[in-house]
């Protein structure tokens, strides 16, 4: 079966995360462009909505060929946080473990999406 005529997209709180064109679209419809490292974190942790996924395992994922610092990831998690329109210290998506790793905590719906 082509990989185009069946998919899976994922929504959560309005915004949906296209994983063909691989961007993650606002509520409103507007297509927010993300970084490829930032985006890899982004389907890693919702693949895993409310699972705690250790720091470790993430960094592997997003960098799997590279040693990066802890603070890489950070940044990536930061970037989705903007993207979401969060305010500091507002977690309604990516939840803080500290110590451990990050928890995906907006509900999420898989949307089957057929090609033409």
């Amino acid at each position: 079966m082509d990989q185009l005529s069946t998919r899976t997209d994922y929504e959560f709180l309005g915004f949906r995360l296209d994983t063909v064109l691989q961007v993650l679209v606002a509520p409103g419809g507007e297509i927010i462009a993300l970084p490829a490292r930032a985006y890899a974190a982004l389907r890693y942790l919702v693949d895993r909505n409310g699972e705690l996924v250790d720091k470790a395992a993430l960094m592997r994922s997003v960098w799997p060929d590279t040693v990066v610092e802890e603070n890489n990831l950070n940044q990536c998690i930061l970037t989705l946080r903007r993207a979401f329109g969060e305010s500091p210290g507002e977690r309604r998506f990516i939840l803080t473990v500290p110590g451990r790793g990050f928890k995906f905590v907006a509900p999420v719906r898989s949307v089957p999406v057929g090609g033409d």
